[in-house]
């Protein structure tokens, strides 16, 4: 008895439908990726070990307050520093600025504050004249810096209504 010879078995296999699926899973993966904003430095500073506690000191100072007050046009009609009104100078608040800064301890320079509220009207060419002032100036080619962390202040009533809109929901 003769056997039949049997037909050789093509065993291909049809990669289309395996790249299709390949392809709409990496549509699907593109487009439902979110990208996250990164968080922001919180600049903490913590205690250097070995030491005892009594000789850390935390400078809970408050920062240096800043007020520009702006007239009817927008133009700058007087610079507060504190309780002080210094004119409209930039170059005074400049040498106030050096005089308090100057008045720190050495480890407390570098921790300086100032808070900076500007009227609404106030153009803005007058709140970076104060930046400029307050944080540092030229001296022999050299950057002399004076207060390096400057935060502006929120606008009267606006932190009550984020308060009364996060009590609403």
């Amino acid at each position: 008895m003769m056997k039949r010879p049997h037909a050789a078995v093509s065993l291909d296999w049809d990669m289309t439908p395996m790249i299709d699926v390949v392809f709409l899973l990496m549509i699907f993966f593109v487009f439902t990726f979110k990208i996250v904003k990164q968080e922001g430095d919180f600049s903490i500073k913590m205690p250097l070990s070995g030491g005892n506690s009594s000789s850390l000191s935390l400078d809970t100072s408050e920062p240096v307050r800043i007020r520009l007050l702006a007239d009817s046009n927008g133009e700058l009609a007087s610079i507060m520093m504190g309780d002080r009104s210094l004119g409209t100078s930039f170059t005074i608040l400049r040498q106030q600025v050096m005089a308090y800064v100057g008045s720190l301890s050495p480890q407390a320079r570098g921790e300086a504050e100032a808070e900076l509220r500007c009227d609404y009207e106030l153009k803005y060419k007058y709140t970076v004249d104060a930046m400029t002032a307050i944080s540092g100036y030229y001296e022999n080619g050299q950057i002399v810096p004076l207060i390096e962390k400057v935060k502006f202040a929120q606008k009267q009533g606006q932190s009550d209504l984020t308060e009364s809109s996060n009590e609403e929901k």
